[in-house]
């Protein structure tokens, strides 16, 4: 099944998201406990996760795949997201040092495209969370 942005935010936002976005927050903070001054990114529908580590990395971005839709995010501060073909990421190679895939690689139509693009984007070290 296909989702779109705007199925993914409404699920977001109904009382089973919520919980989810809870839950998954307190795991990928358990992963990856410190970001400070790391170059953050999500991919796919990443927004619900990526609050806690605004103000801790150097920058958190979120990029949504063109065919899904975008959502300007986070609301209360300046856009940090960008509509993008997620074969070809608009970023230098190396530019991240951390990359959440989420609601991405299960609708890609390429997923080894997808991944390969994200090898490229990730720093010497960097880490990818799926």
């Amino acid at each position: 099944m296909y989702l779109d942005a705007i199925d993914l935010r409404e699920f977001y936002n109904s009382r089973l998201g919520r919980q989810t976005r809870t839950r998954l927050r307190t795991k990928i903070r358990h992963i990856w406990p410190k970001v400070a001054g790391d170059r953050v990114l999500g991919i796919g529908y990443p927004t619900p996760f990526l609050r806690p580590f605004i103000g801790e990395a150097e920058r958190v971005l979120a990029f949504m795949p063109a065919s899904q839709g975008v959502f300007r995010w986070p609301q209360d501060e300046p856009s940090a997201t960008a509509l993008v073909n997620e074969h070809m990421l608009p970023l230098p190679d190396a530019a991240v040092d951390r990359v959440l895939l989420t609601h991405s690689l299960e609708m890609t139509d390429n997923p080894r495209e997808l991944l390969g693009e994200i090898w490229r984007i990730l720093s010497p070290g960097g880490r990818l969370l799926v």
